[in-house]
């Protein structure tokens, strides 16, 4: 970086450089999530979520800042420069949000008033008023093109904002969960009809949309919580890697492939992923603060999907299914509060913000997540007893087998998180555990060698 005349002024915007992200949709989602819980909460709810948002930050509100930007300003400050924030937003409202009160001498809306000196330096974007950027002695551009230098004084790059934080934006691997839409077509022995397996592919994207459509309705309204998150304050809307303004319409792409997939699937069909959006988005407002309906609620998330795989193949789901649905998923929903819990006793913490949950409740959640699961073992053993599954399978008894497979994989995992060895999701843990893998191939095996 060159060094710049020390006797001009240095202006830097607000927007686009000195922030990582979009402010005004940001502070838009702040005031919609604080609105939305304010008619959704309970007065003992709201004094609860005020007492988590003083713990975690001062002002309530916090945004990520060009950490480069912000160095090189500190730097011209301690060499005696006057320092200048080019924003529409108040003196206080700017304070308030970066918490660096003392770094600049004068805040500015270049779009109505001319900084003095007239001899000054500016950092600004691609998005920057091009009458204030022409007319600065010298220029700093933020992007993310380290060859758009000519005529600059110098640049500073900002990561993100490719296609490598959209697939992380969306958690196109979290898409795996959705295999789930596959259940009815292999329980009902239609992997041979065509349409019925066009329509399950199409089911299986139709819920990948939505889905990555919730998890980003889920990270916008999080922002806060998840900057104040050891890891979570990674995720690209929380680091800034792409903006609020950004995920709004990468959501609403992904509705509108959602709809488009559902003109060439049966009506019940649509019926199935509007049901899977509102507790969706539900579920992101305010279910997941509550406990234990939260649990359900992830349950029921994930029985949709079984349910939307029948509804594309307008097939009928037997009782044995759905409720071996709705315990086994519920007892993986406990495996994640409980992991939660367990790292929060990690750092010496108590409870979770934004959760229902505290460290002294990790007895019960592993008594209720393990009872659940060992209801879904005996579900499935109702199931492989009863006259139905002669209906499907030539050699039913051979399933017997998946009985004292699910029992070993149950209590695995519940002994794996117990010692702290499960991350937050254990669905994404069962896909990279190579002992799960091989449960997961030795039941495939089975049900061909039944079928």
């Amino acid at each position: 970086m060159p060094n710049p005349d020390t006797h001009n002024v240095l202006v830097c915007a607000l927007e686009g450089a000195l922030l990582k992200t979009d402010l005004k949709s940001e502070q838009l989602i702040f005031r919609t999530k604080n609105t939305l819980e304010r008619l959704l909460s309970s007065k003992l709810d709201l004094k609860r979520l005020q007492i988590e948002r003083a713990e975690t930050t001062n002002s309530g509100f916090e945004v990520p800042v060009n950490g480069e930007v912000y160095e090189f300003l500190e730097t011209q400050k301690s060499l005696g420069r006057r320092l200048i924030l080019d924003t529409k937003e108040s003196a206080e409202g700017v304070n308030d949000i970066l918490s660096v009160k003392n770094i600049f001498d004068e805040i500015i809306d270049t779009s109505t008033t001319e900084p003095t000196p007239a001899s000054y330096d500016y950092i600004g974007s691609n998005v920057t008023q091009r009458s204030i950027w022409d007319s600065a002695t010298n220029r700093y551009l933020v992007t993310s093109n380290v060859e758009k230098t000519d005529g600059l004084a110098g640049h500073f790059i900002t990561k993100g904002g490719g296609i490598k934080s959209v697939v992380k934006a969306i958690r196109a691997y979290q898409w795996l969960k959705n295999i789930l839409v596959f259940v009815p077509i292999i329980t009902s022995q239609q992997l041979s009809s065509t349409e019925a397996l066009r329509n399950t592919l199409i089911m299986f994207f139709c819920f990948s949309a939505v889905a990555s459509f919730g998890y980003i309705v889920n990270d916008l309204l999080d922002l806060q919580s998840d900057r104040a998150h050891q890891t979570k304050r990674n995720r690209p809307f929380a680091s800034g890697a792409l903006s609020a303004k950004q995920g709004i319409a990468i959501g609403g792409v992904l509705l509108l492939v959602a709809m488009l997939g559902c003109f060439f699937l049966p009506p019940i069909s649509s019926v199935v992923l509007f049901c899977y959006l509102v507790l969706t988005i539900s579920y992101s407002l305010y279910l997941k603060t509550k406990l234990m309906i939260d649990v359900v609620s992830l349950g029921g998330l994930f029985t949709l999907r079984v349910i939307g795989g029948a509804a594309a193949i307008e097939t009928e789901l037997s009782f044995y299914l759905l409720s071996f649905s709705i315990f086994l998923f519920s007892s993986l929903g406990m495996v994640k509060r409980f992991a939660e819990l367990h790292n929060l006793q990690s750092q010496n913490k108590l409870a979770a913000r934004g959760r229902g949950y505290r460290v002294e409740d990790m007895a019960p959640v592993r008594i209720i997540g393990i009872s659940l699961g060992y209801m879904s073992v005996f579900i499935m053993g109702q199931y492989i007893n009863s006259p139905v599954i002669t209906e499907y399978y030539s050699n039913p008894k051979v399933i017997w087998l998946l009985f004292p497979l699910l029992t070993y994989w149950l209590g695995r995992l519940w002994i794996l998180a117990n010692r702290g060895e499960v991350n937050e999701d254990p669905l994404i843990f069962a896909i990279k555990d190579r002992t799960s893998l091989l449960v997961a191939l030795l039941s495939a095996a089975i049900l061909l060698v039944a079928n």
